[in-house]
């Protein structure tokens, strides 16, 4: 009797023992998958604006005062000067721009009469003024460089010039159609002139194009870098808002975040050819990403879980700490438990976003498998997983928040983002939709792909 009373002692002060020992579990290795952001297919619109207003301007100013002065014309005798009477004014549709020019014309001329056998004459002075209408049309050369051609489409007479002298004739329409034909030479030159040359339509494209391809850091919170690869360049047939004459370019391009350091810039891309692509742009396409670190995910299970005490068939364990790590892909809480069991136990999960409650979850939790292997010969209950069926919806973390800030910095960075003096990003997010998460050093990442409208905006071309 003494011998078995021996025996159940023995083995108490073992259970016991065991009971109070702290377990020693080897941890799973710390390792991450490759994260990278997919790059995306995108395209940037370049709207160009011309302001036909600007135009009429330039013009305006080029073009003053005596603008023709000719004596003996046609080997006759007469004499003709032409003034800029009134600024000329312009109107616009398509690409196509309409000209009204008021000129004011001086002639002299002499009148003669045969009767009786005499010839009879003298010098007659004129003063009438006429307005002239012109049309250019413009377009684009394969090497960017606009063209324009202006020709002539007719005239008003809105002073009639008139002598008194009874029997004389004024000649309106010799006169007219000299008027026509001189200032034809002049005005359509020189405007074809301002439209080629003063708008070096290749610089303000080829700098957007150069410009958008160095990395540029748009959230500095996040570390998040962008950069552009341009593939090809589609331009769009001219089109009329108001006065100005809008010409749509639209860059075709990879998009490529990254976070973290800053990336190289990739090999420069020359600008393309010019060729017209009678198609709308398309809208912006983009991968970005946002890190939830896993001190922020443990710092809130541990709100929940901490001193917080599980039971399951008469045993129960209670949890004294709470961490995060990945491996293999596959996030791994440590959790420092005291009870029924004492010591440092490790567990692992899928770790993926949940549409539905906004929040990174854990999936098909299940012990590691050394914390399997120590739990067998110590705590075999433990196994059952129940206990880690009811620690895991602790483990849920919102990130309604930090989708809203992925959004205000993408509208901040589309709101108006200047690549360079002269040239800026604008544009506002449409949508943004969760693609996937992955698990980096430190953090849970968060990977969305953005939508929205967005144009790299040339400000107005200088004449």
């Amino acid at each position: 009797m003494k011998k078995h009373f021996f025996f159940v002692a023995i083995a108490s002060v073992g259970l016991l023992f065991t009971a109070c020992k702290t377990m020693q579990i080897e941890k799973p290795t710390e390792s991450y998958l490759p994260s990278n952001l997919a790059p995306a297919l995108s395209e940037l619109p370049l709207p160009v604006e011309l302001d036909v207003k600007k135009l009429e301007a330039a013009v305006n100013k080029k073009l003053t005062g005596l603008i023709y002065d000719g004596t003996k014309i046609a080997n006759k005798d007469l004499s003709v000067k032409i003034w800029k009477a009134q600024n000329f004014t312009f109107s616009i549709h398509n690409n196509v721009i309409e000209y009204r020019i008021p000129l004011k014309i001086w002639t002299n001329f002499t009148w003669k009469v045969q009767k009786f056998g005499l010839t009879l004459g003298d010098h007659y002075e004129a003063t009438g003024s006429i307005a002239l209408t012109y049309k250019t049309t413009i377009g684009i050369d394969k090497n960017w460089k606009l063209t324009a051609k202006t020709s002539g489409s007719g005239y008003e007479w809105l002073q009639t010039p008139k002598i008194n002298a009874v029997g004389v004739t004024f000649p309106v329409t010799p006169v007219a159609n000299l008027a026509l034909s001189q200032c034809d030479k002049l005005i359509t030159a020189e405007i074809d002139k301002l439209l080629a040359q003063s708008i070096d339509l290749k610089k303000y494209i080829n700098t957007a194009w150069t410009e958008v391809q160095k990395p540029r850091q748009v959230s500095a919170e996040n570390n998040l870098w962008l950069r552009v690869t341009p593939k090809d360049v589609y331009v769009s047939p001219f089109s009329t808002t108001g006065n100005k004459l809008n010409l749509a370019v639209a860059l075709y391009a990879q998009i490529e975040s990254f976070m973290g350091a800053q990336p190289g810039a990739n090999a420069a891309v020359s600008l393309p050819d010019f060729k017209y692509v009678n198609r709308p742009a398309q809208q912006l396409n983009m991968n970005v990403g946002a890190d939830v670190t896993f001190d922020k995910i443990s710092e809130m299970a541990k709100k929940q879980l901490q001193n917080k005490t599980f039971t399951e068939g008469g045993k129960t364990i209670t949890i004294t700490d709470l961490s995060i790590f990945g491996s293999g892909g596959k996030a791994v809480f440590v959790a420092d438990v005291v009870g029924s069991f004492k010591g440092r136990i490790y567990f692992t999960g899928n770790m993926v976003y949940d549409p539905e409650k906004i929040a990174v979850s854990i999936t098909n939790p299940e012990f590691s498998v050394k914390t399997s292997n120590a739990l067998v010969k110590s705590a075999s209950w433990l196994l059952h997983g129940m206990i880690l069926k009811k620690i895991t919806p602790f483990l849920t973390y919102p990130i309604s928040d930090t989708l809203e800030k992925m959004k205000a910095d993408a509208n901040k960075m589309l709101g108006n983002y200047t690549i360079m003096e002269g040239v800026a990003l604008q544009g506002k997010m449409n949508s943004l939709t969760v693609t996937d998460l992955s698990l980096v050093p430190g953090a849970a990442r968060v990977q969305a792909n953005v939508k929205g409208t967005v144009a790299v905006k040339v400000q107005d071309l200088k004449f």
